[in-house]
């Protein structure tokens, strides 16, 4: 139990942008490792990738004015720090083992995909996926033709992968030259590039894409052939994102298997904290096959069918709701793998017995609506959870000589197809109807902060009195007394102090009197007024143009990956207009 009083430990997480689903799934799994017994504050500080090559001059200002945010995982007080910079890494490299102040330094950190020398680094053990991967490819499907969508030269990972991949396709005797190889951004703009490949290699069997983003790129080129992923050419990517199961067909991936990175991580650099030995590790990894690529990491046998053998049971369900050994159950949440062998065990005990009685049956039933209830499909792919149980289902209907003595048993698995339908379906809605309530209150916002007609009596604070209306549930909002111009030669300098605003706690808006709003810069993420209902935030650089005006403290709730920049640019918007207006008058 967590005591109220008990002073949080600050766990920055240091990423390369935040809303790609690596980053997202990587918070999330940090988020997830989280001890219930330890009082952490997660902070998550990103930032955008410079690619002179292919930015506009607007998109490098805006990009630069945007870093500015990395400042303060220097100047604020972090207790540990979790870094994944990716393609910024080679980078930033020099500037983290010498550029940064001796207070920097002396944090605890671990390093996520990255190669500096003397540091504590996670990272995928790429070789044995790829290698699942390739057996499969060569193996089992006797392929020959198989080229690769690879990532940036400056990615760790992507060179990585790319050698291992060759070299595990030349153990088996498969050739591979350059014209199998075309190199991407490792985003899903990749088209153009995946129709060079396409065209440079025609009858090509296979394709691994060195991430999951690259394979969506890939999906939209082969579209434009008239091509489909799984019928005229196998395709697997790596990382296994939700974004795999999505797919349309679903996406063979490469993924964690016994813990992600972001959880692995964050119980390495708790145990840094408290002083015990923890060092560089490598997650092992496995290839989740979907419909891009079918495998299967084992067959439903009739032994163990007829056995009723628990051990096939929780196999059954880690292979099926493989996310589920990854979330971290909390003490008041139901056990949904001990629900879910409970009654596929009884299922098996009646096919075996040839009987199940009524209340039975309808107890049963209880139990699926309850195990979906709970969020079982948040775990869970719904096209290979729907094949999981057609599959069982058909193996129990193949031991029985006739399959109608068994109709309660098959009422019981449509139950389960259909449930899985319904939640997804709910899911969507919900989705939906979130994104649109955020559209009305981001209008609402903008409207209410400009003050349309109302001249001479502007009540002062305006776009901070009506912050509630962004549709965030938790945040903090950090302004500067007056705003920084922003110089791309030079680093920005944040003042000593900064003012604590207004804070949101369960949508409920809190406006601080001045006498308690100034705060030093580096007690940004130490102040008690953070909710303790919040596992973490993310913090935004709060801008227009070339002035920063502060920094919006987001909690990570309600896709705030995926919206919270937006928000900070409409905010920095508001915030010049209204200033502007005060100047005016």
């Amino acid at each position: 139990m967590i005591k109220k009083n008990s002073k949080p430990r600050v766990i920055g997480i240091i990423l390369e942008e935040i809303g790609t689903d690596f980053s997202k799934e990587l918070i999330q799994g940090v988020a997830d490792a989280v001890p219930d017994d330890r009082s952490v504050r997660l902070i998550v500080i990103a930032g955008k990738y410079i690619d002179p090559e292919v930015d506009s001059v607007n998109m490098l200002a805006y990009k630069a004015m945007y870093n500015s945010i990395f400042r303060l995982d220097e100047l604020c007080d972090i207790d540990g720090l979790i870094i994944h910079l990716g393609s910024m890494s080679s980078r930033r490299k020099k500037v983290i083992k010498t550029g940064y102040s001796e207070k920097f330094q002396k944090i605890p950190k671990v390093f996520i995909a990255s190669d500096i020398e003397g540091e504590t680094i996670i990272n995928y053990d790429n070789e044995k996926g790829i290698r699942e991967a390739v057996d499969c490819l060569v193996n089992a499907n006797d392929l020959t033709r198989v080229c690769m969508l690879g990532g940036r030269d400056d990615n760790i990972d992507a060179r990585a992968r790319k050698q291992i991949f060759i070299r595990c396709l030349q153990e088996n005797g498969v050739a591979f030259c350059d014209k199998n190889y075309e190199r991407t951004d490792m985003t899903e703009n990749c088209v153009a590039e995946a129709l060079r490949l396409l065209e440079r290699n025609p009858g090509v069997q296979a394709i691994f894409c060195v991430n999951d983003s690259v394979a969506k790129g890939l999906y939209e080129a082969m579209a434009q052939k008239d091509l489909v992923p799984g019928r005229d050419i196998l395709v697997f990517g790596f990382d296994n994102t939700f974004m795999a199961g999505a797919m349309v067909p679903p996406l063979t991936s490469i993924g964690a298997d016994s813990c992600t990175l972001g959880q692995r991580a964050l119980e390495v650099l708790l145990a840094k904290l408290d002083g015990r030995n923890a060092g560089t590790e490598l997650v092992p990894t496995r290839l989740y096959g979907r419909e891009s690529m079918s495998y299967d990491m084992y067959d439903y046998t009739t032994i163990e069918l007829l056995n009723v053998n628990p051990q096939f049971i929780y196999r059954m369900f880690d292979d099926c709701f493989y996310r589920y050994h990854n979330s971290r159950l909390k003490r008041e949440e139901v056990d949904l793998k001990r629900l879910y062998y409970e009654f596929i065990f009884r299922m098996l005990q009646a096919m075996k017995h040839r009987y199940m009685g009524v209340e039975e049956f309808y107890a049963l039933g209880h139990m699926i609506d309850v195990f979906f209830d709970k969020g079982a499909m948040n775990y869970t792919d719904a096209i290979k959870l729907v094949k999981c149980i057609e599959k069982l289902q058909a193996a129990m209907n193949s031991q029985q000589r006739s399959p109608a003595s068994n109709i309660r048993i098959n009422r019981l698995f449509q139950r389960m197809k259909d449930r899985a339908i319904y939640s997804l379906s709910g899911q969507k809605t919900a989705e939906h109807d979130l994104h649109y309530e955020n559209v009305r209150m981001m209008h609402d916002f903008m409207v209410v902060s400009s003050s349309y007609g109302v001249h001479g009596d502007r009540r002062p604070d305006l776009v901070c009195r009506n912050i509630d209306k962004l549709g965030l549930t938790h945040a903090i909002l950090y302004l500067l007394d007056e705003p920084l111009k922003y110089d791309i030669t030079s680093r920005v300098v944040f003042p000593e102090h900064i003012r604590m605003k207004c804070i949101l706690r369960d949508n409920e808006l809190y406006l601080l009197p001045k006498e308690r709003q100034k705060c030093h810069v580096s007690e940004m993420f130490t102040r008690n007024e953070f909710s303790l209902k919040c596992k973490g935030y993310a913090a935004l650089p709060v801008f227009y143009d070339d002035m920063l005006y502060g920094v919006l403290m987001c909690g990570l709730v309600n896709n705030i990956c995926d919206r919270g920049e937006y928000i900070a640019l409409q905010l920095g918007r508001a915030i010049y207009l209204e200033r502007l207006r005060e100047q005016i008058n």
